[in-house]
């Protein structure tokens, strides 16, 4: 559709448009198909890349950015030091995502570490309920990848990320001056190149990558340089890239890795007549859930005595009974479609109950890494408040015979 819309402007130009009003109406219609193409079709970036001298400790980070995507298929290529040929003959081929299910419905936030050459004492994680996988390109079960292309050199590297139909996704690079492929032979948006070589031991990502534009100069007009990236010793494989700016790329990865509900509204608890026990349900808004089988959304359900709520904190899973400041955690619901939890409890005569309701998304982290960007993420937003009394029975008036 954009090329037939490019091919229709084109043979415009030999049209006579009378009016500015036309003229703006073709230039704004050009502009929104290109910014719908590029928002459905990024689902996925190269937040980080490590250059090291022993080609089995060097690895890939890669950023999940859409819920529900599929990177069967995909493939990873680099390029040479000096940016003008890539290694695409073979045995030296791309990295491809076998198609099998680990690589579809991806939920957005997931970190992908993938790791260059076969590294033994590596235990590697490939169950992604947590947001995280860690493999490595030779695993065949994994990956098709028979060659060792992949060899990080530190005066120049492009890695680049495509889709099966070899379309341009993102990519991310280091040399002083960009090579020809780099400038030429990838498409102006959605890359990224640190104006520097890299040193073994040191990493190349984007900094200080605080939303999406950050990851792919989106307008900025500023591809190459160090403005949006950054190579440093300080790696941070698997966690939020190192910034000058206090927690922009840890924000921004919780902020996805969030369920993006906008309107979570708790409903009018219904007590039971012996007040034992409180019905509540609840409706969502402003997102639905693509994939609610592998029940990775689900809500955390407080209650208080106090209209007083703390909300939860990221990385961590409350049990059943644990307190959350002065609130008491009533249930974990692990399904994005269960709406409705009866509480069983016995209310104290005259005490005013408060409940507040949390929606997340991924469980505790398979690695047990304390990080707010690993693990179970929360919208903090939260529902509305809501709340139930138990009266004190009405006295009786005793009547003497």
């Amino acid at each position: 559709m954009l090329k037939q819309f490019r091919k229709m402007l084109f043979d415009m130009k030999y049209l006579t448009i009378n009016t500015m009003k036309w003229k703006k109406l073709f230039v704004l219609s050009y502009v929104f198909l290109l910014i719908s193409n590029h928002c459905f079709s990024q689902n996925v970036v190269i937040s980080e890349y490590y250059n090291s001298d022993n080609a089995t400790n060097e690895w890939i980070e890669l950023l999940v950015i859409n819920d529900n995507s599929d990177l069967r298929n995909y493939t990873i290529r680099d390029n040479n030091a000096t940016h003008n040929n890539w290694d695409n003959t073979p045995p030296n081929v791309p990295i491809t995502f076998n198609n099998i299910s680990l690589w579809n419905n991806l939920r957005a936030g997931t970190i992908i570490i993938i790791w260059l050459r076969s590294n033994s004492p590596l235990t590697y994680d490939t169950m992604k309920n947590d947001g995280y996988i860690e493999t490595q390109a030779q695993l065949s079960s994994q990956f098709t990848y028979s060659g060792s292309s992949f060899d990080i050199a530190g005066s120049g590297e492009i890695i680049q990320i495509r889709t099966p139909n070899k379309t341009h996704i993102h990519a991310l690079a280091h040399r002083s001056t960009p090579g020809i492929d780099f400038t030429d032979s990838i498409p102006s948006l959605n890359k990224l190149n640190h104006s520097s070589s890299s040193a073994t031991g040191k990493a190349t990502y984007v900094s200080p990558g605080s939303n999406i534009s950050d990851y792919l100069d989106y307008g900025s007009g500023i591809f190459s340089g160090n403005t949006l990236t950054n190579v440093d010793s300080d790696t941070t494989r698997g966690l939020p890239n190192s910034t000058n700016i206090s927690n922009a790329n840890r924000n921004y990865w919780r902020n996805l890795r969030q369920p993006p509900y906008t309107g979570l509204t708790l409903n009018t608890p219904v007590d039971s007549f012996a007040y034992n026990k409180v019905h509540l349900s609840w409706t969502t808004s402003g997102w639905t859930d693509p994939n609610p089988s592998d029940l990775t959304v689900g809500f955390l359900i407080l209650r208080n005595t106090s209209n007083s709520f703390t909300d939860p904190s990221d990385s961590l899973v409350y049990t059943i009974g644990a307190t959350l400041g002065s609130a008491t955690v009533v249930s974990n619901i692990n399904s994005s479609t269960t709406l409705a939890y009866t509480d069983n409890f016995t209310f104290t005569c005259g005490t005013t109950y408060y409940y507040k309701i949390y929606a997340f998304r991924f469980s505790a982290d398979n690695n047990n890494i304390s990080n707010a960007a690993r693990g179970r993420a929360y919208n903090e937003t939260g529902t509305n408040v809501q709340s139930i009394i138990k009266n004190s029975p009405i006295a009786q008036t005793i009547i003497p015979n």
